[in-house]
């Protein structure tokens, strides 16, 4: 086949389109109609609406058409009009089965393998079964679908081709196919309200958002795991991702369905029981996107019965959460300027809050809030004010204009306040603070935000023109307790500074500072919780490093024993390079470099991207990692359980007063909660980069993290 370097672009994509849109059986290519009159036969004389409108609502449970333009070509969708059965997918059998002990099931299969079936009923469950219970297994080999052969003219067909085409879900926010105002569509008993993310301390058999509940405290009330018993723990299941790299997602678990993230932007559904999948979805990143460390996804939030995936290229994808399939696509920023997205959306009434990531990117950070339904932006705070804005007479000239203030990490919640708590990355560029004097509002804060509105309530800054890459986007965590003998709203903040905070939530006032880890950067925090600087001299190192005395890893607190719990790294230094730095989009915009302290030149020191064993060359000298307890009162430790090796594993505290947690050197392990005794330990064998989970399914707790590539879940032997 010779080159055709003479076709322009218009003409190369003309017949691209050409050739995909396929042939009918005499040879002629697939003709497309009006799109409008196809609407009006699929809605009509197809009756089509019925079952296949694209939330898979239908009677029927047939496939979502939403983008099936996507996975077909214009030949085929024809054929599969015409003749369904003999163009029947494995995946789309009908199965009827009846168990040992007489429940009956009807359904699409969606799995099956030589111990378990997966499907999606007629009730729009996802439901799971194993074989040996099962006393009859029918499958449907004729489609569902009646043929439609002889009744749409060729006109008539093309124009239906032309409606199904431009309905793919990449052509915007809104499907154009959208169930008939006589077809209701039906709600599953699975389906999550925001009355019942709102109230999720009262169903601890599942895991509803991010933190588990919107406090941001890690706390499960399950307890039938104990200190007396934790021993007892073993592997239940485990699955093992295809992708390379350290596996930072945290699952959702709602009414023993499983849903969680993999690199890069995949989202599976998992029988939370046996970690048999229901279904995969796949999103394809745009190859113009720019992530400064590492292609991560952290989860998902979920609403109804949607699933809402933020992707690497800075996207917002609606997902059916029964049958993975896409409702909707917008874009929430260009990532070749540096946008990307990777921490887990936060639902919130009925919108769906989403962070960005890109402070080594120069971009101009943001919170934003999309209708849950549509897809339609709400509104959009950000960080770095723009002119006549509070807050913007705290940078000079324009250097706002890519003064950087990412969000990634997951916020929090208090819908008594109606408050959006959320905390903000680094300035940009990191490193050089001379280059951008001022304060750099709202970088390094934590802001509180109208849930409605999203104007800003009040802010507190950590860490004022900060110069060593300190973010504020740890976990804000909410308690309710007594403050100097008063009933108080509370929020508590282990930052990467190196110092633990205690503010009240309502005003944003400062009422506690203390240091958690060794630091010099700072000498204290004055009467209002702004750090006394102490910059080092050139050359020396500051503590704590670039990484921070801890990180985005979620902390977690316990009501019943009164602490808080964080993970942190120990006695880490960084000897700090500032530079000028000119601003060119899509690159890295840093303003200089770093070196990790050692004892010696050129000593193997903590690496922030390492993936962890099997062999560890830095040793404890160059910094540790360690889990403390903290009493909120005093700021002051209670205990502390020492690592070897860093840490990158977020917290789990539980009702019977045990601490999970984790770390690069593959362990997982439990903690009394009171006394940071060691009460069980699993060697997995892969670095832990999550915070782990507990649910409970059928009466029986099983507590689930991930370890390298595989998710490992746990529960008592029998």
């Amino acid at each position: 086949m010779p080159p055709f370097p003479a076709l322009k672009p218009d003409e190369l994509d003309a017949l691209t389109a050409f050739i995909r849109s396929g042939f009918d059986k005499s040879g002629a290519p697939i003709r497309l109609g009006d799109k409008t009159r196809g609407q009006a036969l699929f809605e009509g004389k197809g009756d089509c609406a019925r079952c296949h409108y694209p939330r898979g609502d239908g009677p029927d449970n047939a496939p979502s058409l939403a983008d099936v333009a996507d996975r077909r070509v214009p030949a085929d969708i024809v054929r599969t009009i015409l003749d369904p059965t003999g163009t029947l997918l494995p995946i789309n059998r009908s199965a009827h089965i009846v168990t040992r002990d007489g429940r009956v099931y009807n359904g699409r299969r969606l799995n099956e393998d030589s111990y378990s079936v997966q499907l999606i009923d007629d009730q729009h469950q996802l439901v799971s079964l194993l074989k040996a219970d099962i006393r009859q297994l029918e499958l449907s080999h004729v489609s569902a679908m009646p043929a439609y052969a002889g009744k749409f003219s060729d006109a008539e067909m093309a124009d239906l081709l032309a409606f199904l085409v431009s309905s793919k879900s990449a052509a915007g926010a809104t499907p154009v196919l959208t169930p008939p105002a006589s077809q209701p569509a039906a709600k599953a008993a699975s389906s999550v309200s925001a009355a019942r993310i709102e109230a999720a301390a009262s169903e601890p058999q599942n895991w509803l958002t991010y933190s588990g509940t919107y406090d941001g405290q890690r706390f499960s009330r399950l307890a039938q795991i104990s200190k007396s018993n934790v021993a007892r723990l073993q592997p239940k299941w485990m699955l093992q991702t295809r992708e390379v790299g350290y596996w930072e997602a945290n699952p959702l678990v709602v009414n023993g369905v499983m849903y969680v993230t993999q690199r890069p932007d995949d989202v599976l559904a998992l029988d939370a029981r046996t970690g048999k999948v229901f279904w995969s979805y796949h999103y394809t990143i745009s190859p113009d996107t720019h992530v400064c460390c590492g292609a991560n996804n952290r989860g998902v939030a979920m609403l109804g019965d949607t699933l809402y995936l933020a992707t690497l290229d800075a996207h917002l994808v609606a997902l059916d959460a029964r049958t993975g399939e896409p409702l909707w696509n917008v874009t929430v920023a260009d990532t070749k300027d540096g946008y990307a997205m990777t921490g887990a959306p936060l639902t919130v009434h009925d919108k769906i809050i989403v962070g960005v990531s890109g402070g080594e990117y120069g971009i101009r950070g943001f919170i934003a809030a999309y209708d849950a339904a549509s897809g339609r932006e709400a509104w959009r705070f950000y960080t770095i004010p723009g002119p006549g804005s509070p807050g913007h007479d705290s940078w000079s000239g324009d250097d706002w204009e890519h003064g950087g203030g990412p969000t990634w990490v997951t916020g929090s919640f208090d819908p008594s306040l109606n408050l959006i708590y959320w905390g903000v990355g680094n300035p940009g560029p990191d490193w050089n603070p001379s280059q951008r004097p001022g304060d750099n509002l709202y970088t390094d804060s934590v802001v509180a935000l109208d849930a409605d509105t999203g104007k800003l309530r009040w802010h507190f800054q950590f860490t004022p023109n900060d110069g060593y890459d300190y973010d504020s986007v740890q976990v804000p965590v909410l308690v309710d307790m007594d403050w100097q003998g008063k009933p108080s709203k509370l929020m508590l903040w282990a930052n990467r500074n190196g110092f633990f905070y205690v503010l009240d939530r309502v005003s944003g006032k400062f009422l506690l500072g203390q240091p958690m880890i060794k630091l010099n950067w700072a000498s204290g925090l004055d009467a209002s919780g702004r750090p006394i600087q102490t910059p080092q001299p050139e050359g020396s190192p500051t503590f704590p490093g670039v990484n921070g005395g801890t990180n985005w890893y979620p902390p977690a607190f316990n009501p019943a024993t009164g602490l808080f719990y964080v993970p942190i790294w120990e006695n880490y230094g960084a000897v700090y390079r500032p530079q000028e730095e000119s601003y060119q989009p899509g690159n890295h915009f840093i303003g200089g470099g770093f070196s990790v302290f050692g004892p010696t030149p050129n000593a193997p020191t903590p690496l922030m991207g390492k993936v962890g064993p099997p062999i560890d060359t830095a040793t404890d000298e160059t910094g540790y990692g360690a889990v403390i307890a903290i009493d909120p009162h005093t700021g002051k430790r209670q205990w502390t359980y020492r690592m070897f090796d860093v840490t990158d594993a977020g917290m789990l505290t539980t009702a019977s007063g045990l601490v999970f947690s984790g770390g690069r050197e593959g362990y997982f392990y439990a903690l009394d909660g009171r006394s940071g005794q060691l009460l069980w330990k699993s060697n997995l064998g892969g670095m832990i980069a999550m915070a782990p989970i507990s649910f409970e399914v059928d009466g029986k707790q099983y507590i689930t993290v991930i370890s390298g590539g595989t998710l490992v879940t746990f529960g008592l032997s029998d």
